[in-house]
């Protein structure tokens, strides 16, 4: 996003700190979310850690600014439209992405909509993140920061069933950023997978997140080893009437994808990674689930990934008896449920993500707009709020009539 990290951390060192607010804000319109939930690639970067010792901790230097730092002490330079009536974006989905592009575009003058599935603003923010590690005040109060007369949010509204590519230019809109996130877990394939005590995981954290409801009981396993499976895991650990939580990963914790300092937390808290295990099948008892067949795994030769191939030990086969199963492996975008007449004709990849130009962001559709986890499948907070920037600039150059690149 073209935070200068340097000088934010000069400024903390000098005691500045409104200073060193106002350079993470001006990159950045998610600092205190990004100083809680960012996977801090600019620490991997940091010469300190490069040249032998360890890098300057940039994150917590970030949170320790913005929890004491209002975001009033940032004020955004704005610019009027100058000629006629302002343009009209329509953005759909209220992620990082779409937030961070309605918000660039509101400084150039521009009206912007988004529209939102769910009941409240922030994506995955909102409804994947626990609030354990991103508080909801900490989200309400950064997105309120952002929003202004030029940006108007609608929630509880779907592409494809509430509103249409079509419809939205036909309501007058010059231009549209598709920003929907990934919020569709990836199913295992097995038989079984939709009986009573199976959860996909994304639907396990909206239903605790948004309504507070408690689906997990006795013992729960969870398949997966990246940072939702890590929260499924962690949720399901605060719920009252759970007993244990065992994430079975299939390669081993070396290869887990999940944030380091996440998965020491869930073993702090009594989670229990049993590695180098796939599931097989998932068994029923009078149409309710009961217990998971598994069998355990050894690393073979690196796949396309470079991580090193599970290959099933033959022989090795074992069940598990649990009350909860919580589906963990990966997120998909749902676009794919989206009928070509709905979605305005938007060329999906063969990885169900919208196909969108990595430079300009443009889809198919001259107009239509691309950016987030959408696009690039599962991704980080920081690389949604970049394509959002990036989306501004692209969506501010079309509407001109200018050369997108």
């Amino acid at each position: 996003v073209g935070t200068e990290a340097w000088r934010y951390v000069a400024h903390i060192a000098r005691g500045e700190y409104e200073d060193a607010y106002r350079v993470i804000r001006e990159a950045n319109p998610f600092p205190s979310v990004c100083a809680r939930a960012c996977d801090h690639a600019c620490e991997q970067r940091c010469r300190a850690g490069t040249s032998g010792g360890d890098p300057i901790a940039i994150r917590a230097l970030k949170r320790f600014i913005t929890d004491r730092i209002e975001p009033s002490a940032y004020q955004p330079v704005r610019h009027e439209w100058e000629e006629g009536e302002p343009p009209r974006v329509a953005v759909v989905g209220s992620g990082p992405a779409g937030l961070t592009t309605a918000h660039f575009l509101s400084l150039k003058g521009y009206r912007v909509t988004v529209f939102e599935a769910e009941p409240e603003p922030g994506g995955m923010l909102s409804c994947a993140i626990p609030e354990y590690r991103l508080p909801r005040d900490v989200i309400k109060k950064e997105i309120d920061s952002l929003l202004d007369d030029n940006i108007t949010v609608v929630c509880n509204t779907s592409l494809g069933e509430d509103i249409t590519v079509d419809g939205l230019f036909e309501d007058g809109f010059n231009a549209v950023l598709l920003a929907l996130g990934a919020h569709k877990s990836r199913p295992l394939g097995l038989d079984n997978e939709d009986v009573p005590g199976v959860y996909p995981s994304i639907e396990f954290l909206k239903a605790f997140n948004l309504k507070g409801e408690q689906l997990a009981k006795g013992r729960v396993g969870v398949i997966g080893g990246g940072n939702s499976a890590i929260d499924a895991a962690r949720t399901a650990l605060r719920q009252r009437d759970v007993e244990s939580v065992t994430i079975l990963y299939r390669r081993t914790r070396a290869e887990m994808p999940a944030f380091e300092e996440e998965v020491e937390a869930a073993i702090e808290e009594g989670v229990t990674i049993e590695t180098l295990v796939s599931p097989t099948a998932i068994k029923t008892t009078s149409g309710l689930f009961s217990h998971l067949e598994c069998v355990r795994n050894r690393l073979g030769d690196p796949d396309s990934s470079g991580r090193r191939r599970p290959v099933p030990v033959q022989g090795s086969e074992y069940g598990v008896e649990l009350d909860t199963l919580i589906v963990a492996i990966s997120e998909d975008s749902g676009v794919d449920s989206i009928t070509p007449a709905r979605s305005g004709g938007i060329e999906i990849t063969d990885w169900n993500t919208v196909k969108a130009d990595a430079r300009t962001l443009l889809t198919n559709r001259p107009g239509v707009f691309a950016a987030g986890d959408v696009v690039t499948g599962p991704n980080t907070i920081i690389d949604a709020i970049a394509a959002g920037k990036k989306g501004a600039v692209m969506i501010d150059h079309f509407v001109r009539g200018e050369e997108l690149v």
